[in-house]
């Protein structure tokens, strides 16, 4: 498909194929402003393509209208020999967060010390070596462990709390019911997402336990999300005693 289109259009195969992987996936966002334009005149519709998806390259044409050329973005990883351990670390972490309920089941490397450290100002000095990361400066935590703190670990959630609660703000209360939910999905009480979509499916009386989702299923889970989400169907399992937003058809 993409050699007769690269032929066809006088495109370069390569750059077709580049194109090409940028729609298989959907954009981030659209405004309903621009969602009728004109092919010929406008190019929105591939910017907000290409434009929501992150990669560390993107190669980015020429805007209409403008003696800008071609140019190539990088947006790669900064780091250097000395954070190589801990990039390596990052790596496990996202092998391990793709399993199966990893949120309850997996432990994940985390700093012991999430607070200033007291040498930091000695880094500042002029002349002074910069300090990378260091294995011992880590170590394997549950997720539990990480948002809602255990023995001398605080947890990030005890901590956004102490900000919240040292500043002027309006929505606290909004912030704080968040932060329940986080905690309680840290904790195992709550189901994440990926886990109550797959006891959905599972449970739903046209599963035949084959791993097929047909689309009577995804219709079903679509149209059940969209009343959870409006706070129509209460969903304990999933925001516990937290009431869903009311939000307008």
């Amino acid at each position: 498909m993409v050699k007769v289109f690269s032929f066809r259009s006088g495109v370069d195969e390569v750059l077709a194929q580049h194109v090409a992987h940028l729609f298989i996936r959907d954009p981030v966002s659209l405004f309903e402003e621009k969602i009728y334009q004109s092919i010929e005149d406008d190019v929105d519709h591939f910017e907000n393509i290409q434009s929501t998806n992150w990669q560390s390259m993107r190669f980015k044409p020429p805007p209409l209208n403008s003696n800008i050329g071609w140019r190539v973005e990088f947006r790669s990883l900064d780091y250097n020999i000395v954070s190589l351990t801990v990039t390596n670390q990052m790596q496990e972490n996202m092998a391990r967060a793709q399993k199966r309920d990893a949120v309850r089941s997996e432990k994940f490397y985390f700093r012991k010390s999430v607070v200033p450290d007291d040498d930091k100002d000695d880094d500042d000095k002029e002349g002074a070596e910069p300090r990378g990361p260091h294995d011992h400066e880590y170590t394997e935590m549950s997720v539990d462990t990480i948002i809602n703190g255990k023995g001398e670990f605080p947890g990030l959630i005890p901590l956004v709390k102490m900000y919240v609660n040292s500043i002027e703000i309006d929505t606290r209360c909004s912030i704080m019911l968040y932060l329940a939910l986080i905690s309680k999905r840290a904790l195992g009480e709550l189901m994440t997402g990926a886990r109550w979509i797959r006891h959905y499916l599972t449970s739903h009386p046209l599963y035949k336990e084959d791993s097929v989702v047909s689309e009577e299923m995804t219709y079903d889970l679509i149209k059940r999300m969209i009343e959870i989400s409006k706070g129509t169907v209460p969903c304990p399992d999933l925001t516990g005693k937290l009431l869903a937003k009311q939000v307008d058809s």
